[in-house]
């Protein structure tokens, strides 16, 4: 049986359906919005990085940080080694980080019952970030991370005291073909399920999404967080995951010298942009209930792209995409091409052919909720602009990553 055959059996609907047994029917912490105590999920991640940063420079309050290692000192380890890759870390603040190893896909997240309800009884709110990010997987596959990864999230939510979660989805739960051209998407619109809606990764986060709704509807204080896609830091470029399809797509039209024509806009928001945001909006009561979209007002145009990169120092010429596809592949097969070339032009070759929203025509997305909680303080998305893009490029090529011009 096919993957596309046995996604086709799944009931979605049922899938997003929150255990019975998950309420919030304890008291409000009591410290919801100036948390003394935070649980963060994916601190190891990209996002899950500055996320905890900013909880530390601008909360006073511990950050519990939830880890897949075989003891605290590993996941420890861990954290202050991938804060470090972003040059991100300080001693002055290592003391407030306690980590805690185990596993979200499993029951009570891996921890033993009477560690999930000490836990539970600790944390004042929770931020759920981690995710499996891989849009070659078939949905199966990606569930237990990021479906009954979500569903842990929300039982320790209600256990012991009733804590806000502030859940990281993705603007991609609205991608199907039912949506109207020209339609407006307001941060108030219900993503409703079509099977239309394309790859694993993202009928994964909107089931996520989707059971943190129900939990919001059982009164749960939840706010849900739909970025566009996540890029580098907007001063120093730091991203050192480049396993997205755009960092990917870039170095592999470097590598072929040629860039295939599409008309099309490229949307983003850097990393540091989301982590301000989100925290600053998690510190507002009013936020709870509320859906918050993160997205750029001035995307870039492809081809304006291309030119960035050429002033940039790379030669590069525009060819038909047919054409330039052929040359990946020929690329790829022929025997002068440098090994690691052909590892890395394969590996695009996979993320063009899995389900991607790179290319995706995007609606007119509302961001009220988001301007009217940022509104005074100074947190705004930088445009996707050939200095933002310089930056990118100059990290990339500080870390080895794409070639020296």
């Amino acid at each position: 049986m096919t993957a596309v055959a046995y996604a086709e059996e799944i009931d979605f609907e049922s899938e997003a359906l929150l255990d019975s047994s998950i309420r919030f029917q304890c008291p409000l912490s009591p410290h919801p919005v100036t948390p003394r105590n935070v649980f963060l999920t994916g601190s190891t991640g990209f996002l899950g990085a500055f996320l905890l940063d900013e909880l530390l420079q601008k909360t006073e309050a511990r950050i519990y940080c939830l880890v897949r290692a075989a003891d605290r000192t590993q996941a420890y380890q861990r954290i202050a080694g991938h804060l470090r890759g972003y040059g991100l870390w300080n001693d002055s603040v290592g003391e407030r980080i306690f980590a805690v190893p185990g596993d979200l896909s499993q029951n009570h997240m891996g921890l033993g019952r009477a560690e999930f309800t000490e836990l539970a009884g600790r944390i004042d709110v929770i931020y759920h970030n981690a995710g499996w990010v891989n849009m070659a997987l078939p949905y199966a596959q990606l569930k237990s991370a990021n479906v009954a990864g979500t569903r842990e999230v929300l039982r320790l939510a209600g256990a012991e005291i009733t804590k806000p979660v502030h859940f990281v989805s993705s603007i991609a739960v609205f991608y199907t073909d039912t949506r109207e051209n020209g339609s407006l998407l307001t941060e108030a619109d219900i993503p409703v399920y079509d099977p239309t809606l394309r790859g694993g990764y993202s009928k994964s986060k909107w089931v996520a999404d989707r059971l943190v709704a129900r939990a919001q509807a059982r009164g749960l204080p939840a706010s849900i967080y739909r970025p566009v896609r996540i890029m580098g830091h907007s001063q120093t470029g730091a991203m050192n995951d480049t396993s997205d399809l755009l960092p990917l797509l870039l170095k592999g039209c470097i590598l072929l010298g040629r860039y295939p024509a599409f008309d099309t806009k490229i949307t983003l928001v850097p990393v540091d942009y989301v982590s301000r945001a989100m925290v600053h909006l998690a510190g507002q009561e009013k936020s709870w209930g509320r859906a918050f979209h993160f997205m750029n007002r001035t995307p870039v145009e492809w081809r304006r792209l291309m030119t960035t990169l050429r002033d940039f120092g790379y030669p590069l010429e525009e060819v038909g995409y047919d054409e330039w596809w052929r040359d990946l592949r020929q690329q790829v097969r022929r025997a002068d091409t440098p090994l690691a070339h052909k590892r890395f032009l394969s590996t695009l070759i996979v993320a063009m052919t899995a389900p991607h929203f790179l290319f995706y025509r995007r609606p007119e997305m509302d961001s009220r909720y988001t301007d009217e909680g940022l509104e005074g303080a100074g947190i705004s998305c930088p445009a996707v602009d050939d200095a933002l893009i310089g930056t990118y490029l100059a990290w990339w090529q500080k870390t080895g990553f794409l070639p020296a011009c």
